[in-house]
């Protein structure tokens, strides 16, 4: 595998950043709104998200950043601020496409270059990504709750990996945050990391993970991979002195029985594990069976559907089986 830490087409770096005062502040409702930001900024930033966690005060990203000169090469005006459509969903940014079209309609071409440079310094940048990421979220925040003043303790920290090992162990090391603060026995019982997410079906953080196994999609391999890694990396310690003298804290985690059941079953998981994780479509998928069934539905209440779908059956994001559901869920 080629070492991209250091390639000039790519690097990769894990963040963190902490909650002023470390307070306990960010719930469900935080959470969620912070991973639909990610994800938006991401795409719009141009980089990738290889790992995720969010903790209750901070946040760990695993980061792939394309190169900046090479992925500008060639753009054009046009090509910069057609980028802007992929955050039409704010005011500002819809503010500042009228304001281009209004230029464009009276021939100012310097103001639409300023405009293009604009969005230019914004992508394919590591700390303007992060920077507007946690900005957009702090302004969110403050109106939520009726606060003003900064949210987050410090300018966000970073770390540059090479890719292969480094990466996988980055990708490791930040799902298995959860297990290690001791709020959940196995990390696919967190919802708020990159690994459940992946389980579940979320197409965003299989591609991500999948990126740092050097694949472009996520598949049974990585999957099982990653569990024996999550496993091998994620041993709990009791803690104490060690025979140097140094004192080691104790770091919750898995048993060697645990990890050695999981490197025996090849990082494969049960079915029931999987019905766990999927039990949102028990919930929230409307209408479960075989294709012909869910089709069969549809069919009959068509006229609760808009025109443009023309079937009703959606395959789930994990096998089980022929049974598919009425809700594409993510």
């Amino acid at each position: 595998m080629r070492n991209l830490g250091t390639h000039p087409d790519t690097d990769y770096y894990h963040v963190i950043s902490r909650v002023v005062d470390r307070q306990f502040v960010l719930k469900e409702k935080e959470k969620e709104y912070f991973r639909q930001l990610l994800f938006k900024q991401a795409a719009f930033a141009g980089v990738t998200v290889v790992a995720w966690c969010f903790m209750s005060n901070h946040f760990h990203l695993l980061i792939e950043v394309p190169n900046k000169e090479k992925m500008l090469d060639g753009w054009s005006d046009d090509v910069y601020l057609e980028r802007l459509k992929l955050l039409n969903s704010e005011v500002f940014t819809r503010q500042v496409l009228a304001e281009i079209k209004m230029w464009r309609g009276n021939g100012n071409k310097k103001a639409v270059h300023r405009a293009a440079m604009a969005v230019q310094a914004r992508i394919f940048d590591l700390s303007a990504f992060v920077k507007e990421l946690k900005f957009k979220f702090s302004v969110w925040f403050n109106k939520q709750h009726g606060r003003r003043g900064t949210l987050w303790e410090e300018r966000f920290r970073s770390v540059l990996l090479e890719d292969g090992e480094a990466v996988r162990f980055c990708a490791a090391y930040i799902d298995l945050n959860p297990v290690r603060a001791g709020l959940c026995e196995n990390p696919e019982d967190y919802r708020w990391c990159s690994y459940a997410a992946a389980l579940v079906g979320d197409k965003e953080s299989r591609k991500g993970l999948a990126r740092a196994w050097g694949r472009q999609r996520w598949t049974n391999v990585v999957a099982r991979e990653y569990r024996v890694l999550l496993f091998g990396r994620g041993e709990a310690h009791t803690g104490g002195e060690t025979a140097d003298g140094r004192y080691v804290k104790a770091k919750p985690g898995f048993s060697r029985q645990q990890i050695e059941e999981e490197i025996k079953k090849g990082g494969h998981l049960p079915i029931w594990k999987v019905l766990r994780c999927r039990i949102r479509y028990f919930s929230d998928g409307a209408v479960l069976g075989s294709r012909s069934f869910v089709d069969s539905f549809f069919e009959r209440e068509r006229s609760r559907f808009g025109d443009k779908r023309e079937t009703g059956a959606r395959k789930l994001r994990v096998s089980m089986g022929s049974v598919t559901s009425l809700r594409d869920l993510t």
